[in-house]
């Protein structure tokens, strides 16, 4: 079972995250969160595999706290931005998605593309 957390300041967005995870199997959202800070700390508690994020949340205080775990969660960057942003190389992201290309199987794939072992 592959574990994820999102974090986004859009509900609407969140719930669209949490309709998507309904259909999924073997995949299983554990909790969506608007606030940063929160998000981040339950990514620190529950250690999932995947983080859902939202590049224009104001994070980064918490961000780098994701360095410092054993296991650190595989990032995929769910943004408006027309263009990938350049912040992703600092920050570390593994996966890039436009939120206006993000539909049930491009996140499904997404997911599984960041999680898959590559050997």
């Amino acid at each position: 079972m592959i574990t994820c957390i999102a974090i986004d300041d859009d509900p609407l967005f969140l719930q669209l995250i949490k309709s998507y995870f309904d259909e999924f199997e073997n995949m299983q959202l554990l909790s969506t969160h608007p606030n940063p800070v929160n998000g981040i700390m339950q990514v620190v508690k529950h250690k999932p595999d995947v983080l859902l994020i939202d590049l224009e949340m104001p994070y980064l205080d918490g961000f780098e706290t994701l360095d410092t775990l054993d296991k650190k969660p595989k990032i995929i960057m769910i943004s408006a931005h027309v263009n990938q942003p350049t912040k992703e190389k600092k920050l570390k992201i593994d996966k890039y998605i436009r939120k206006v290309s993000l539909d049930k199987k491009a996140l499904f794939k997404a997911i599984r593309d960041v999680t898959s072992d590559p050997t």
